[in-house]
């Protein structure tokens, strides 16, 4: 096989422009935001359930 019929390398920028490599940094950011939002899911689903306990015993009397 001849050197020159082979594909060139990729280099680590056009796999980043491709994001087909991800970076540390941008691991951590995506983990952080799934983080606050698991904690808002949270606290809007306790928000809800303390509403609903409120609204039927207002209803019911």
């Amino acid at each position: 096989m001849n050197d020159s019929q082979k594909k060139p390398k990729p280099t680590l920028e056009s796999l980043l422009s491709d994001q087909q490599v991800v970076s540390g940094k941008t691991l951590l950011k995506k983990a952080k935001e799934k983080e606050r939002e698991l904690e808002l899911f949270q606290r809007a689903s306790e928000f809800e359930e303390r509403n609903r306990r409120n609204n039927r015993t207002k209803s019911s009397s």
